[in-house]
């Protein structure tokens, strides 16, 4: 059993899956990762059963960035032009918010810039447009 702690940024808002194996929620997260002088993006798929963390869904929203911890998985999956791709996911323990400022658009005239500084646009990253829906049926558990 491989456990992990990751610290990315949400992809896309969670989804909360209702299926014949019970409730669990489902979100991607992009892990960002600096090796020989590039930055390397890994999505990672977080799931898990808890109820708490199904009641957190509502707050897991595109651009938060949250620190997750469990044990980390891979699966194999054929896309429809039958190219095999490999999913990471974590079976999650605890997902917590990490309150690291969140960068806001907004107008700023000249005189208030100097005085303030204006604030950057967030860059979030799109999760894969191949990866597969997660469907109540698809899922293991």
């Amino acid at each position: 059993m491989l456990y992990t702690h990751t610290i990315g940024r949400i992809g896309k808002d969670c989804k909360v899956i209702t299926g014949v194996h019970g409730t669990f929620m489902a979100v991607d997260v992009a892990v960002d990762d600096y090796s020989k002088g590039q930055n390397i993006t890994t999505w990672v798929r977080v799931r898990s059963s808890r109820e708490n963390h199904i009641r957190l869904a509502d707050y897991l929203t595109k651009g938060r960035l949250i620190l997750v911890e469990g044990t980390i998985s891979t699966s194999l999956w054929t896309d429809r032009q039958g190219e095999s791709h490999v999913q990471v996911s974590i079976n999650a323990d605890s997902i917590a918010f990490v309150n690291a400022g969140r960068k806001e658009e907004q107008s700023v005239n000249p005189k208030q810039a100097s005085k303030k500084g204006a604030k950057a646009k967030k860059n979030t990253p799109e999760p894969p447009k191949d990866a597969p829906e997660a469907k109540a049926d698809d899922l293991p558990f």
